[in-house]
Parts: C-alpha cells; sequence; structure tokens
C-alpha cells in the first residue's frame, strides 16, 4: 500500500517533468555541473565561467552557462558524467533525481513513520519537487544525504551534503546545541577529508579561491558573477525582502544596510532556534527541529529560487506526522495548510492568479511563497516543543 501510493504521487509529477526534460537540449541550470566537471577533470579551472561557456559553444549546445560556485568536492560527486554528453548526462541526472527523491521518502518513514498518506501527499503536490529536478538541480540528493545524515547521526554523510551545497552546514548548530559532539566532529573531518579527495581534480589553489573569493561574496549577493538579479521574483529569500527595502547601485549586489540587516536577521533566527532546539525529543519531535532549520536554511541565502523549495519536503512530511499524532494544535491546522498551499502551488499558476488580481494584491502574492516556509518553519518549531523528550 505505501509503495503504490507514493509511486501514483510520484508519476503525478515525474512524467510531467521528464516531458520538458526530454524536450530539451541545453539541460537548464544542469549544464553547469555537467562543463565544471568536464573543465576539472580536463585540468582546468571550473571556476572560470568563460571556459564553462566555451565548452559549450564548442558543443553547441548553448552560447553560456551561469558559472560554477559550488564547493570543490561536490565535483567528485560528478565524474560519472565526464564521458556523457550534456544531453545524455542531464536525462541521467534527472533520474538519479527521482531515486533520490524516493530515497527521502524511505528514510523519513523510517525515521519518524509518517503515514503512506502523508508520504503521497507532499510528494504529489510539492511543485518545487519537480522543478528542482527538471532544471536539473541537486537539491534533492543533498537532501536525501542530509536527511539520512540527520536520521543516523552521521557526520560524515552530513559533510558530503555540506560540501555539495554549503547551507547544509547550518544543521551542525543543532547538533551542537544538543551536545551531539561525534557527529559534530566527524562532519568537521569529513569535510577536511572531502577536500583532500579532491585535490587531483581540483588542486590547491583552485580551492582556495572558492574559500577566499567566492564564498565570501554570497553574503552580498556576489555569486560569482550570476547575471540573475536579486529582484527576481521567484526569490524567496530574507535578503531579497531588505534588498526591496534598500536596493544596492545595481540588481546583483545588496546594499550595505540590507546586506546588515539580513546578517542580524539570520543570526538572530538561528540563536532562537538554537535554544528552542537544545533539547532532544521523539523522532518526531527531532525530525520537526530538522524541519526548522531546513526552512531556515531555505530563506537566508541572498537566493532562495523556485527549485530550493523542494528542501521543503522534509518539514512538510515531518508536519504531516505531527498532525497524525496531535502534536499541534486544532486552530493552527487551516493557517498550516495556506501555508503549505502558498509553497507548494505551482509557481505558473501564481503568475496567472497574480495577472488577474489588483496590483495591490501583487506584493502578497510575490512573496507567498517566502511568508510559506517561514510560517512551516514556525509551526515545526511548534511540533518540536509539543513532543515528548528522550
Amino acid at each position: 500500500m505505501v509503495v503504490a501510493l507514493v509511486l501514483f504521487a510520484l508519476v503525478a509529477q515525474v512524467l510531467p517533468a521528464w516531458s520538458k526534460v526530454s524536450g530539451t537540449k541545453n539541460a537548464r541550470d544542469y549544464a553547469t555541473y555537467h562543463y565544471a566537471v568536464q573543465e576539472a577533470f580536463s585540468g582546468g579551472d571550473p571556476y572560470v565561467k568563460r571556459a564553462l561557456s566555451r565548452r559549450a559553444r564548442d558543443e553547441g549546445t548553448r552560447k553560456s552557462v551561469h558559472p560554477y560556485f559550488y564547493p570543490p568536492p561536490f565535483l567528485l560527486l560528478m565524474l560519472w558524467a565526464v564521458p556523457l554528453t550534456l544531453e545524455q548526462s542531464y536525462k541521467l541526472f534527472f533520474l538519479m533525481n527521482q531515486a533520490a527523491l524516493l530515497g527521502v521518502l524511505w528514510c523519513m518513514r523510517r525515521w519518524f513513520a509518517p503515514s503512506a498518506a502523508v508520504l503521497a501527499f507532499v510528494a504529489a503536490t510539492l511543485s518545487p519537487v519537480a522543478d528542482s529536478a527538471k532544471m536539473g538541480q541537486a537539491n534533492l540528493l543533498v537532501l536525501l544525504l542530509a536527511v539520512v545524515g540527520l536520521w543516523r547521526l552521521r557526520g560524515g554523510v552530513l559533510s558530503i551534503a555540506a560540501m555539495s551545497k554549503m547551507s547544509p552546514a547550518l544543521y551542525l548548530v543543532w547538533w551542537a546545541v544538543q551536545r551531539r559532539w561525534k557527529p559534530v566532529l566527524m562532519a568537521i573531518l569529513g569535510a577536511i577529508l572531502l577536500s583532500v579527495a579532491a585535490l587531483p581534480l581540483v588542486d590547491l589553489r583552485v580551492q582556495m579561491k572558492f574559500y577566499t573569493e567566492i564564498l565570501p561574496g554570497f553574503s552580498s549577493g556576489q555569486y560569482h558573477g550570476l547575471t540573475v538579479p536579486i529582484t527576481l521574483p521567484a526569490n524567496h529569500s530574507i535578503p531579497d525582502l531588505y534588498n526591496q527595502l534598500w536596493p544596492g547601485e545595481t540588481n546583483h549586489i545588496l546594499s550595505p544596510i540590507a546586506q546588515r540587516a539580513a546578517s542580524l536577521t539570520t543570526l538572530s533566527l538561528l540563536g532562537v532556534l538554537a535554544v528552542l532546539s537544545r533539547r532532544s525529543r521523539d523522532p518526531i519531535g527531532q525530525a520537526n527541529i530538522a524541519g526548522a532549520f531546513t526552512s531556515l536554511l531555505i530563506v537566508t541565502p541572498v537566493y532562495a529560487y523556485e527549485h530550493h523549495l523542494a528542501l521543503v519536503l522534509l518539514p512538510a512530511v515531518a508536519l504531516g506526522a505531527a498532525i497524525e499524532n496531535g502534536r499541534l494544535p486544532r486552530w493552527s491546522l487551516p493557517l498550516l495548510g495556506l501555508s503549505y498551499f502558498c509553497v507548494a502551488w505551482p509557481l505558473l499558476w501564481l503568475r496567472v492568479v497574480q495577472k488577474a488580481l489588483p496590483d495591490a494584491a501583487h506584493w502578497w502574492l510575490q512573496e507567498c511563497k517566502f511568508f510559506g516556509v517561514v510560517m512551516i518553519g514556525l509551526f515545526c518549531i511548534i511540533a518540536a516543543i509539543r513532543s515528548p523528550r528522550n
């Protein structure tokens, strides 16, 4: 029954997404991963955007690609793509994303026992899950690693997630306040070993370039020359809100006051969450703490696109399990349902509704996914507090 429901839910999203994947040759965002590992494997610098775009033009796939700004060890996970064409590896990566999604659902089932109905409902209705796979993003693969690490308290596994995309390192704060020092130390050791393992692919000079030049720019919006503006309507982040209040000199850099306000807000929220999560809870409570941290790590970077909201899979299922076990007050359920809908509905639907409504409603619709993620994180905290201690 569980398998049947989940497979039905996946088909509801996978088939439409696959039709778009199989119908394009430019591989969307995935092209950055593909050409970065090709460049690194050939002895080049994967952080030189011109080199990646030159490879794309030489192959006749596209005129340019987005810059690569992920940690060096992530390229170790992409070595399988070296002998493949862009089109071949893009399609295979889509299938890997679906396998990762199944893995996340299975791990959550084992971790805190949500019902098959909850798993199927979230898998079928959370549209950013399909969007992430369609764009060729690694969010589902990173989420699988994070869920395994959090469930089994495996710092080494979590380090792979953090060295693929930096934001999962935020979970270490949770482990630290609960005094789980062994997985924290293993995560730190894992990050070091992964960096060493990546040296034959990305030498020390290039790795230092990432940590000293590229990574520090993330807080200001300088994502290594990314040309997508911070003001993109589909950007669901705290820094974007401050950028709307205090715009920077360009659409790609936060003003100093917006940067300071975003940093202060992030640190304040992280501090509050750390205090509220210092007690160890039962599996459902622990999953909801993880869901609260996940919601926070989604909205705190300068860029939080639609595909990043695929990570809401964890807090949404955790809240579903909390509802099934009476961990949330009845008054909260309608508001939680509205919050989930704001995150889950397709961005295309949102834009259609936005055009049909008066201008006064446009901003609220534009930011509804941001507010939805924040409210989901808040409800995760409530569910965790109402869960028994271990």
